[in-house]
C-alpha cells in the first residue's frame, strides 16, 4: 500500500470498511495508528478503543480530504499521553499536541499545500476545545487560523468525535451547536 492508496480510501464512500480492511497495510505507513489499535481508553466517555474511535470519526465527518485526514490524526497521540487517576479512569491531557506532532511527521506524504497543512493542523488542535469557554480574543484567533469559510469542518469533526463516544453523552451535541453559534457571533462582533 502507498500513501496514494490511503488517500483513495480516505475519500471513498465506504471509508470505514476501507480503513478497517486495510489496517495492517495502513499500520506500516503510520505505525502510531497500530499503537491505537486495541488501546483501551478506560473512561465512561468512550466505548471504543482509540483506533476504532478514530475509524468512527473518520467515517462520521463529511467527505472532504482535509477533514478526513484531520479526523485520522485527531486522537492518534492519545496512547502517548495516557494517564490513569486514582480510580483507574483514563485521561489524555493535551493529546492534541502529540497528535499534531505525529501529523507533521507524515504531512509531506499526502501532497498537501501549505494552506491545507495549516487547516488540518488547526482542526486537530481545536477539535477538543470547548469554544463556549473561550474569550472573544481566543475565538477571533480561532476564526483567523481556521478561516471562517472552513469552520464547518471543525464542527463536522467535533460532532463526529462526540457521536463516536458513548451514546450516554450524545445529548451534548447541542453544546457543539452552541459552540458553533458562539463562533458565528464572534465573527459578527469582529466585523462590527
Amino acid at each position: 500500500m502507498t500513501y496514494s492508496d490511503l488517500i483513495e480510501i480516505l475519500i471513498s464512500d465506504d471509508v470505514y470498511n476501507g480503513l478497517k480492511q486495510n489496517k495492517d497495510d495502513i499500520f506500516l505507513l503510520i505505525p502510531e495508528l497500530k499503537i491505537c489499535n486495541g488501546f483501551n481508553q478506560n473512561n465512561k466517555w468512550h466505548i471504543y478503543d482509540v483506533f476504532e474511535h478514530i475509524l468512527h470519526v473518520v467515517s462520521g465527518v463529511n467527505n472532504n480530504f482535509c477533514l478526513r485526514l484531520a479526523a485520522l490524526f485527531h486522537d492518534i497521540g492519545k496512547p502517548q499521553t495516557y494517564t490513569e487517576d486514582e480510580n483507574g479512569v483514563g485521561h489524555f491531557y493535551n493529546h492534541w499536541n502529540i497528535s499534531l506532532e505525529i501529523f507533521k511527521k507524515y504531512k509531506d506524504n499526502f501532497g498537501l499545500s501549505s494552506d491545507e497543512i495549516i487547516l488540518i493542523t488547526n482542526l486537530i488542535f481545536y477539535h477538543d476545545i470547548n469554544i463556549e469557554k473561550a474569550s472573544q480574543s481566543q475565538k477571533n484567533d480561532m476564526i483567523n487560523k481556521i478561516g471562517y469559510d472552513n469552520l464547518w469542518m471543525l464542527f463536522s469533526l467535533k460532532r463526529a468525535d462526540l457521536l463516536a463516544q458513548s451514546s450516554e453523552f450524545h445529548w451534548l451535541i447541542s453544546s457543539i451547536d452552541n459552540q458553533e453559534q458562539s463562533l458565528i457571533r464572534a465573527r459578527i462582533k469582529k466585523d462590527e
